[in-house]
């Protein structure tokens, strides 16, 4: 199947509007509008990748951070940041930051991390998101952070030989030529962005209900694990394996 570069998304879409190709740039704008939108409201597997942080005891805050998370950290993957000791996994969960506030942080407590939150507002200052840990650690970890991407814009799309990294190209050809006709007027435009079986709504429930490989994957409801069982090993923790 046919790969296209922004640029030919771009020119595609104003043909498909019937625009003049000095829409140009605003179709290009309209791309990179839709690229933010799609890593921004969905978690799309496409859209994953994994960084490690080292948890030390001696950091910020008695260890509890923060820790500085990549730049391009939108949001993590639920129940994906995890460490092991002597062979052993331990997943951390997630509370909010006024929980993180609200724990006992002194001499002492130091012990193998259980929780994390996460502070991601630097988004909006270009500074990188970051991380606290609930218990410090009282040694250096490797924490494995697997998370969704805040991709960053095309540079003049419309005129960039940039693949874009969303894969649905027939999608974005069709929403952009979509947002164009709503900019021109077009009557067209309702049927394009709709719910209709060609529209663009539709065409994304599609590929969202089909994302990803695990189709014949079991699927398992989960219980708030801080009430409900731990965030580590599935057997109870001791001296052997690390737990607290």
């Amino acid at each position: 199947m046919p790969i296209y570069t922004a640029q030919q998304i771009v020119v595609r879409a104003c043909a498909i509007a019937k625009v003049t190709p000095a829409m140009g740039p605003i179709a290009g704008q309209y791309l990179n509008n839709v690229l933010e939108e799609l890593c921004m409201t969905y978690d799309l597997e496409i859209n994953v990748t994994t960084a490690t942080v080292s948890l030390t005891g001696s950091g910020a805050n008695n260890g509890i951070g923060p820790y500085l998370l990549p730049n391009n950290y939108l949001r993590a993957c639920s129940r994906d940041l995890i460490y092991y000791v002597t062979g052993v996994p331990f997943k951390l969960i997630q509370i909010t930051l006024a929980e993180m506030d609200a724990l006992i942080n002194t001499t002492g407590i130091a012990n193998y991390p259980q929780n994390y939150a996460t502070d991601v507002s630097p988004l909006t200052t270009q500074a990188a998101p970051k991380l606290y840990v609930y218990p410090p650690p009282q040694q250096v970890i490797p924490l494995q952070v697997r998370y969704y991407l805040l991709q960053t814009d095309i540079a003049t799309p419309e005129v960039s030989s940039t693949v874009p990294w969303f894969p649905y190209q027939q999608y974005l050809i069709k929403r952009v030529a979509g947002e164009l006709m709503g900019e021109a007027g077009d009557d067209r435009a309702d049927k394009y962005l709709g719910d209709g079986p060609a529209g663009c709504v539709g065409m994304l429930r599609r590929y969202l209900n089909l994302q990803g490989d695990t189709e014949d994957t079991i699927k398992q409801v989960q219980l708030d694990a801080r009430y409900f069982g731990g965030g580590g090993a599935a057997w109870p923790p001791s001296k052997l394996s690390g737990g607290v």
